[in-house]
């Protein structure tokens, strides 16, 4: 399994209790591809604290609903993800 898919469906697993529409679902696991995919490449100092910062602020923004604990564990996942691969 890819690490992106691996990113993708534990993001789903994190997500499946938060109460969210399969739209917001949707659109958070698109938010953190992307910053995955991009910070890393970036040159941005502290890629892992740069990843998990700009998931939060923008999953934050984007979908105001989901819990702050669900948007710091999936911040976590996508700052392993980006830093080290998922296994």
């Amino acid at each position: 399994m890819s690490a992106p898919h691996t990113l993708d469906v534990r993001l789903h697993e994190e997500l499946a209790g938060a109460g969210l529409s399969a739209a917001e679902r949707d659109r958070v696991v698109d938010l953190c591809d992307f910053v995955v995919a991009m910070v890393p490449g970036s040159g941005l100092p502290h890629p892992a604290r740069t990843t998990r910062s700009a998931v939060h602020l923008l999953v934050g923004t984007d979908v105001p609903a989901l819990d702050a604990q669900v948007r710091g564990a999936i911040a976590r996942l996508c700052e392993v993800a980006a830093v080290r691969g998922l296994d």
